[in-house]
């Protein structure tokens, strides 16, 4: 039906749907009759200068022309004059009256469908259990995480069976056993079968929520994050879940510190069991549902893991009126295995998938290899490489009998291989000739590959720093950079102050390791806060075999030396006169080696470096305290929400330190023991302030 012409006007002639009675009886398509009834001028005023009048704006614009067009269902979307929302169904704006509006230099404007809703897009500040909840998650844990970018994945066509075998568990809502345990070893595809099946069910919209545990990664190698992690992702989900959630955090703002089971009751499984009550059946079916756990051994702690477990089977298996179906990833350690074997508690309970023993990897890894040489020969410059008749069918079948199942075995090859200084047929080459003599250890092929690409990178390395460790300098970025005995992760250009080495030392290093290592992007943390550079290993089980002196055998290096030589470093650093690395020595001084002196345990390869040490340091009192006192201060400033909680033990082993001092130097002249013993005063109070607070 064609609409009648609007006589244009100097203000916006509004139609309001709550002021004139719906016509029920409208033909489709047949022009509403028109309202005489207009908002009152100050609205209008208000529309006008672009101002909210008190609400938050939700804008659906259409440019047209003068005739009007009807509405249709999606234009008319209030139905009740209760509805939260405003819609102005249409606005035709001249261009006399336009030049105070939203579009100054607009002409025959018509808004249509503007929604306001004042609740829609609240920000986080106005949701405060909300944006407390999102401070205690794990964003790197995600499945789709950035910092997770290019995550490790099943090829096309392999693994089909297992991951047919793992949809088919998960799309089964009516299977009694609603947790899905895999184990396997180190390198056997893991990860991969975990990130493939989370993509998988994320586009089928049954993705719940995921978490992927990471030793390297001190935001997710805990237990802390899990929960808030999924209550989260949960929330995300559905709006009537986030804001019961965000209420049981205003409600209990110290539930982070609680139990795990006490957070799974409080954050997922209340407002779970309030939203179910308020939904038909049909709807609670329809909501995401799976939920995937992944590396639970890598979280640092034996019995947080056995905690994690037996929350979720107290909170989730004993309640039969939940709907979510569990995946869980692990290597067979203590914690998982005690669980599932027969006298364990999850046994009955669990569909267990034994990677390693139930699937022959051979056929996928010989597919997956076949493929990515061939594509690497290809892309290369090297006529060999390009052949039809590379790689041959024998040295694909080396390598498949080398990799003995690990799927890490074959993606340390192609790395390996694709080494863009180098032909990848030389490169290949290298691989096949070390093949290992004694098959009957585990990880020999593994352990033999991850030997020789060490032995030959040290060999170039020292060719070119005839004055520097190779292995030592190797251990300590390793260490060092995952924060092993230290409260927080160094980033390689601050060890590189600390131990007097240019600037990009680290990246020389590993310029033929990129195969096993890689620099990626951290975006700090209460102690750094700016972006920084990071050291990561691609493998926990290279991190394994650094460690394992019977693994790793003339390439092992001892914690032991690694912290002596640190704290020896930190000594010297003490004494140059160097502002430019101010901060490193700042940050080394107080995180390295006085942070650890408040830790009353014994045995630690840290504390016993820093304690042959310590009589050297304590003669530099003077400045350590202005280290201390610089980061205390630095540090205030740039976290002041976070400084008490965090400060705290750096300032208990400044306290031992001065101690130490004290006591081990009773024949100090009396000036200078009067010094020592001023500033413990000042900072043991400094120390109990913070305590109260």
């Amino acid at each position: 039906m064609t609409s009648k012409a609007k006589p244009t006007s100097s203000k916006s002639v509004l139609r309001w749907p709550w002021l004139k009675k719906r016509n029920v009886d409208r033909v489709p398509g047949e022009q509403p009759e028109d309202r005489p009834e207009v908002p009152t001028q100050p609205m209008i005023d208000a529309l006008d200068r672009g101002t909210d009048a008190g609400c938050s704006q939700s804008l659906s614009i259409g440019v047209a022309s003068n005739a009007a067009t009807p509405w249709s269902s999606e234009e008319r979307q209030l139905e009740h004059p209760t509805s939260s929302g405003l819609e102005i169904a249409q606005a035709t704006v001249s261009s006399a009256g336009a030049s105070s509006s939203f579009f100054p230099n607009a002409s025959n404007l018509v808004v249509k469908s503007l929604q306001i809703n004042a609740h829609q897009h609240e920000s986080n500040s106005n949701n405060p259990g909300w944006e407390r909840l999102l401070q205690n998650t794990a964003p790197n844990a995600l499945h789709d995480s950035e910092y997770r970018f290019d995550p490790p994945k099943c090829d096309e066509d392999t693994r089909v069976e297992v991951t047919g075998e793992l949809m088919g568990w998960i799309q089964d809502r009516d299977s009694p056993q609603r947790l899905l345990c895999m184990t396997g070893a180190a390198g056997s595809g893991k990860s991969a079968l975990q990130q493939t099946v989370a993509e998988e069910c994320s586009g089928k919209g049954i993705l719940a929520s995921t978490f992927f545990f990471s030793s390297t990664d001190p935001t997710r190698n805990t237990v802390s994050a899990v929960i808030p992690t999924i209550a989260y992702q949960l929330g995300s989900n559905n709006p009537t879940l986030r804001e019961a959630i965000s209420a049981a955090v205003i409600k209990d703002p110290l539930i982070f510190k609680k139990s795990l089971k006490t957070q799974m009751k409080t954050l997922v499984i209340s407002p779970f069991e309030n939203l179910s009550r308020a939904i038909s059946e049909a709807e609670l079916a329809a909501l995401p549902y799976a939920i995937f756990i992944d590396g639970l051994d890598e979280c640092t702690n034996e019995q947080r893991q056995v905690e994690l477990l037996e929350t979720i089977d107290d909170c989730f298996l004993q309640n039969g009126a939940l709907p979510f179906r569990i995946f869980i990833a692990s290597r067979p350690e203590w914690a998982i295995r005690s669980a599932l074997e027969v006298t364990g508690y999850l046994h009955h309970k669990t569909y267990h998938i034994q990677l390693s023993d139930q699937y022959d990897a051979s056929g996928d890894i010989r597919r997956s290899l076949s493929r990515r040489l061939r594509e690497l020969g290809r892309r290369s410059g090297d006529p060999r490489a390009q052949s039809p008749s590379w790689p041959s069918e024998e040295d694909i079948e080396t390598l498949v009998v080398n990799a003995s199942g690990q799927f890490i075995y074959a993606a340390t090859v192609i790395k390996f291989v694709s080494e863009r200084r180098s032909s990848p047929v030389d490169r290949l080459r290298a691989v096949i000739t070390w093949t290992p003599e004694d098959r009957a250890q585990p990880f020999a092929a593994l352990d033999l590959l991850y030997t020789n690409i060490v032995s030959a990178a040290k060999e170039a390395y020292e060719a070119a720093h005839p004055e520097q460790d190779f292995l030592l300098l190797l251990r300590v970025y390793e260490l060092l950079g995952r924060g092993r005995c230290t409260v927080t992760r160094f980033a390689p250009s601050t060890v590189n102050q600390i131990l007097d080495l240019e600037d990009n030392a680290h990246r020389w290093l590993i310029s033929d390791l990129r195969s096993l290592v890689t620099t990626v992007d951290f975006r700090g943390n209460a102690i750094s806060p700016w972006p920084v550079k990071l050291l990561e290993f691609y493998h926990k089980s290279f991190i394994d075999f650094l460690e394992s002196a019977s693994r790793s055998n003339s390439l092992f290096v001892p914690e032991s030396r690694v912290f002596e030589f640190v704290t020896e470093s930190c000594i010297r650093a003490l004494d140059r006169d160097d502002s430019s690395a101010s901060y490193s020595v700042n940050v080394f001084i107080c995180y390295f080696l006085v942070g650890p002196l408040a830790d009353d345990g014994s045995g630690s390869p840290l504390l016993e470096a820093i304690s042959h040490r310590l009589p050297e340091a304590t003669k530099r009192w003077e400045k350590v305290e202005k280290c201390v006192s610089e980061e205390s201060e630095r540090y205030q400033l740039a976290n002041p929400r976070l400084f008490s909680s965090l400060f705290r033990t750096v300032f208990a082993g400044w306290l031992a330190y001065l101690s130490h001092a004290l006591l081990e130097h009773e024949n100090l002249d009396q000036e200078t023991y009067r010094r020592i013993q001023t500033s413990y005063d000042k900072w043991e109070q400094i120390s109990r302030s913070l305590r109260k607070n």
